[in-house]
């Protein structure tokens, strides 16, 4: 493809010098023409041709259904410190008020589009909660450790901001004798120590950095070994798709002239007198005949048709997302046979997921600061935040309840994890309660 970058030109002009590399040019054409192409434009440059199916977009789309069936939850433990439920019911409660649920949703589609996705953890003052915003990676660089590529030093983010909304954000006045509304190339440029804000080419704000944390979250999907950016999922299925809407095409037309059908004339040496209409009449010479060319004839369809669903099998294959996970298996199965049919996307939706722990964890953590910071909660003690996924597939509770149960018993689990695991909200006010409350008659606490 040969995308033009459109809405996106101007990010790559405005880096100060020294602060892209060739690298994150090439990253940007790569998130535009993957972009562009999850946006229709699959037959060339022809933006939703005359027939686009458009099953790029819809099996990633799938994917994502499956990868946050549910909200997800955010378990922290700790060495003596009861504030730690507290700070899971916080945790909880800005995730629904934020609307991170479904904004997980949205950047998990960027991320399988454009192989990478980010966003940005601030602390809102006036309405004392954090601010989670999406950021468009191309707008994005970043430094590594020169011995860890995923371990990130510098995070610089450019984007546009006028002298007022600079001044709203940051209480600075910029003086550049110009329109206090016309936009100027921002870049701020965080590290763990530090904030510096560079307005225009000039630095204007040089401070620590107020979180000690860099507020970035960035989310690579399937990343290489020895790289810090993510690949789209795109890459394996760009192929196929642009091949199915080929032949799609190529049917259509056949079906359109099959509808129209052409007539074909032998021994006639011209058409003067032959007219084509309703109730039209001929005289052909002797030895003449006419005839409706029938393209189906001779299994013609039919050859088309197993081709298309040839590629319709290798791009189920690619995606790694069967036909069952869109609720039709073409056949009766058995619950142990559908399992086994849709482990697949099961396995790729768990991959997924352990991709997605690292952020939830970074974000997480990026707000128990600011509950330590700014609500002057106690965080001494508290662990590493671990994400608490909803079941992939549809499950037997009772059968769930049982095992978890069976676990506790057997003296593998806690019975605070077993209450988280099965979707308790608040594991220690429930402890507490049991507690007060005279035991039932073949119950334990």
């Amino acid at each position: 493809m040969n995308i033009t970058a459109i809405g996106h030109s101007a990010i790559g002009r405005s880096w100060p010098p020294g602060t892209r590399t060739p690298a994150d040019d090439a990253r940007l054409q790569r998130y535009l023409e993957y972009s562009a192409y999850a946006e229709g434009w699959q037959q060339g440059d022809q933006k939703y041709h005359a027939f686009t199916l458009n099953y790029a977009r819809t099996l990633l789309r799938k994917t994502v259904s499956y990868i946050f069936s549910g909200s997800v939850g955010i378990a922290i433990a700790a060495d003596a410190n009861t504030n730690a439920n507290r700070a899971e019911q916080q945790l909880n409660a800005w995730r629904d008020a934020l609307g991170l649920t479904h904004f997980d949703i949205a950047l998990a589609t960027d991320a399988l589009i454009q192989g990478d996705a980010a966003m940005k953890i601030t602390w809102n003052h006036a309405l004392q909660q954090p601010a989670v915003v999406a950021v468009n990676p191309a707008s994005l660089t970043v430094e590594t450790a020169p011995d860890n590529p995923r371990a990130v030093q510098v995070v610089r983010h450019l984007y546009q901001a006028t002298p007022r909304q600079l001044r709203e954000q940051f209480g600075i006045k910029v003086d550049l004798a110009l329109d206090a509304d016309k936009p100027l190339p921002t870049m701020e440029e965080w590290s763990t120590t530090s904030l510096r804000l560079f307005v225009d080419g000039q630095k204007v704000v040089d401070m620590p950095n107020p979180y000690r944390l860099i507020p970035y979250v960035i989310i690579a999907n399937d990343p290489l070994p020895d790289q810090f950016w993510g690949q789209s999922d795109l890459v394996d299925l760009i192929p196929v798709c642009t091949e199915i809407n080929r032949r799609m095409q190529t049917f259509s037309h056949i079906l359109d002239l099959s509808g129209a059908p052409i007539t074909v004339l032998e021994g006639v040496d011209g058409t003067e007198g032959i007219r084509i209409g309703p109730g039209a009449r001929w005289e052909l010479p002797e030895g003449a005949r006419a005839y409706l060319l029938d393209l189906l004839q001779g299994g013609g369809a039919d050859v088309h048709l197993q081709y298309m669903d040839l590629l319709f099998r290798v791009l189920h294959d690619l995606s790694e997302t069967p036909r069952t996970a869109f609720g039709d298996s073409g056949r009766d199965l058995s619950g142990a046979a559908l399992e086994v049919e849709i482990q697949p996307l099961v396995q790729k939706v768990q991959r997924k997921r352990r991709q997605w722990d690292a952020a939830l964890t970074q974000r997480a953590q990026l707000m128990i600061r600011f509950m330590e910071q700014y609500l002057q909660m106690d965080t001494t003690g508290f662990g590493t935040p671990i994400s608490i996924w909803p079941p992939i597939l549809p499950s037997d509770g009772e059968a769930s309840v049982r095992t978890t149960v069976q676990r506790v018993q057997n003296g593998l689990l806690s019975r605070r994890s077993a209450m988280s695991i099965l979707g308790e909200h608040d594991p220690d006010a429930e402890l507490r309660q049991m507690s007060a409350e005279p035991l039932v008659k073949g119950a334990s606490v």
